[in-house]
């Protein structure tokens, strides 16, 4: 009859070391919402998989996981995209060096009709974090700059996108190829188009290296 009476004594700490725990729990759990954002980033809230909100740098809260969900892209980070080519051992750098060559994306029709080989890189940032996110419907690979690229050079003359014109044909490239991303939701800000290299096919270089000697020649005999 002793041992019946303390059981009760025996079960109420228990039922309170639950409670507590129980309690810290929940605590811990709450905490879990607060995060940071990046001066370099954005953070996109999401609700029950659903946008809610965007939020800038400094710190903040979002109901935890899984009722609110919290997204940060870099959208200052300056990221590139190569076409025509890919650098070998150097990733996404600025650095030049080793280039592996990609025919299939580099090779383009001028508008009179010669074969032109033409490697070039983008660089963008992301402008708007929600439809870079969720709203693309095709990566930014895809669009970066081959349609653009094939565009402008289809308008221009080889001997323009080999000489004096590369400037133009980066500046017509850019502003169109930001029309294409727009057009497509892709969220991003074109920063540049910069060609990297420009050159006619293996087959044909040798008799493009002859007119350009015979035009350098005709241009020293005349001076």
């Amino acid at each position: 009859s002793d041992a019946f009476k303390r059981l009760p004594h025996l079960s109420a700490p228990a039922g309170g070391k639950v409670k507590w725990i129980l309690v810290a729990l929940v605590a811990v759990w709450l905490l879990s919402g607060i995060y940071i954002v990046n001066p370099d980033e954005e953070g996109v809230v999401l609700r029950f998989g659903k946008y809610d909100r965007t939020v800038g740098a400094g710190p903040h809260y979002a109901l935890p996981f899984p009722i609110e969900t919290v997204y940060k892209p870099k959208v200052t980070q300056v990221q590139r995209v190569e076409v025509g080519f890919r650098s070998v051992g150097q990733g996404r750098t600025f650095q030049q060096g080793a280039n592996r060559s990609l025919p299939e994306e580099s090779g383009m029709l001028t508008g009179d009709e010669n074969i032109v080989n033409v490697q070039f890189s983008v660089q963008y940032q992301i402008k708007n974090p929600v439809e870079y996110l969720f709203k693309r419907i095709i990566p930014v690979e895809k669009t970066a700059g081959e349609p653009a690229m094939r565009e402008v050079i289809g308008n221009s003359l080889i001997d323009s996108a080999l000489t004096d014109g590369k400037l133009q044909i980066q500046t017509e490239a850019t502003q169109l190829l930001q029309e294409i991303l727009d057009r497509y939701k892709v969220g991003v800000r074109v920063i540049a188009v910069q060609l990297q290299d420009v050159h006619p096919p293996k087959e044909v270089s040798d008799a493009f290296k002859d007119v350009a000697s015979a035009r350098e020649d005709k241009s020293r005999i005349i001076n």
